[in-house]
């Protein structure tokens, strides 16, 4: 490996500085490492197991802002502004689960020696509750995850941080994928280790295809801008000489896993961003003249890109039976929300309110979802709630363009 520019005009002690974990960064590092393990391979997600680990994870969050506080090796100011700042959404979502507790949507009524449910009339400007509070430990594991995710927005002194614990994390997103394929390969009715939803749109541990669809487009992105990192400085040496072809690898078993989703938008979606970091490869890689294998490798990316845009354009326009019952779920969902506007009816609700709204015809079965993730979270949250963390995401991505950084891995 050459050493690059940016090493050779820094003083060893400054390139100590940068390159040393802090005791802040060691235990965020260590905490990310064991949350992502957790995530990404156990297949009972809602466990309660799962979300106790979450659970104890997250409390350690406060611990370890408050060590980067002492331990920093500079001044810090703004550290608990910020905090407050980057999980005021959490607080407010928490409030709107409280408070819903004192207007629930659905009333228990004891009738000839049965205990029957019916639909509360209930304010719809204020928050209310769909359930019975036993979800309290799914609200707190979910918390605990943000919170600990949070840390990456607080705690590294500097890129170097990332250089090392995005790799840890691309090869377990890889593995993933590549355990989900073995399951397509395998024509496997249900995934391995759980039990499952019942249906077939499944992939790896995800229960639906497009949670995997946006897992694997993010992931993508890291090993693809992972890949680009060994090209960022001119005396790099020759790209299949780095270690930038196994994240290149890493992507396309991610990205490409588009091809085996029945699922028509998610794979869709997934196989456009895929053929859009291919291009941005061969465009990055023949921009480099002192490269001997950049046509090789540019002429591949975008052969693989061509055949992804393809099949992602072929699904957009195919057509594939809408599923009635899917089409009733989303109905259901969409009349919940219009009762309740402003607040919804409240976390994890739409299992218990769905037989009110739901066309009786799928009564039959239970229903968890509404086939649809931006319905289901209108529903349960309502318009303020589903905006906060959005809210938090084009207030970052405002700050980061407003400051005109161009460092490639970020972006």
């Amino acid at each position: 490996m050459h050493a690059n520019l940016q090493d050779q005009h820094l003083h060893p002690r400054d390139r100590l500085l940068r390159d040393t974990f802090t005791p802040a960064e060691r235990l965020s590092y260590w905490t990310l490492l064991l949350t992502a393990t957790v995530a990404f391979f156990i297949a009972e997600p809602r466990s309660h197991w799962t979300l106790g680990f979450f659970m104890i994870v997250g409390s350690f969050c406060p611990v370890i802002l408050k060590t980067h506080e002492n331990t920093h090796p500079f001044l810090i100011d703004t550290l608990w502004r910020r905090f407050w700042l980057l999980t005021a959404p959490l607080w407010l979502l928490g409030l709107q689960y409280v408070t819903g507790f004192l207007q629930p949507s659905v009333a228990t009524i004891q009738f000839d020696d049965q205990t029957l449910q019916s639909l509360r009339t209930i304010n719809p400007w204020l928050p209310a509750s769909g359930g019975d509070g036993s979800n309290w430990l799914v609200a707190l594991g979910f918390a605990s995850v943000y919170l600990a995710a949070l840390n990456l927005f607080i705690i590294p002194k500097s890129l170097a941080y990332f250089e090392r614990i995005l790799p840890k994390l691309c090869l377990l997103a890889s593995l993933v994928g590549i355990f989900g394929l073995l399951q397509k390969a395998a024509g496997l009715q249900q995934p391995l280790l759980t039990h499952g939803t019942g249906s077939s749109d499944f992939f790896a541990i995800f229960p639906y295809e497009g949670h995997w669809a946006a897992f694997a487009t993010l992931w993508c992105a890291a090993c693809v801008a992972m890949a680009l990192l060994s090209t960022r400085y001119e005396d790099s040496g020759d790209f299949v000489d780095s270690t930038g072809p196994w994240y290149l690898c890493g992507a396309t078993i991610l990205g490409a896993s588009g091809f085996t989703l029945s699922a028509r938008w998610p794979a869709s979606i997934l196989l456009l961003s895929y053929a859009a970091l291919l291009l941005l490869v061969a465009i990055s890689l023949m921009s480099r003249q002192r490269d001997k294998h950049r046509i090789q490798i540019a002429i591949g990316c975008g052969l693989l890109g061509i055949a992804a845009f393809s099949s992602a354009i072929n699904r957009i326009f195919e057509y594939t039976p809408t599923s009635q019952t899917f089409a009733n779920l989303r109905q259901a969902a969409y009349e919940m929300f219009c009762d309740r506007i402003l607040w919804g009816s409240g976390l994890e609700s739409f299992q218990q309110l769905v037989p009110f709204y739901a066309d009786d015809l799928i009564l039959t079965d239970r229903h968890q979802r509404a086939a649809s993730d931006v319905l289901q979270s209108l529903a349960e949250l309502g318009l303020l709630g589903s905006l906060l963390f959005p809210a938090i995401i084009v207030y970052l991505l405002i700050r980061y363009i407003r400051l005109k950084r161009n460092v490639l891995l970020t972006n």
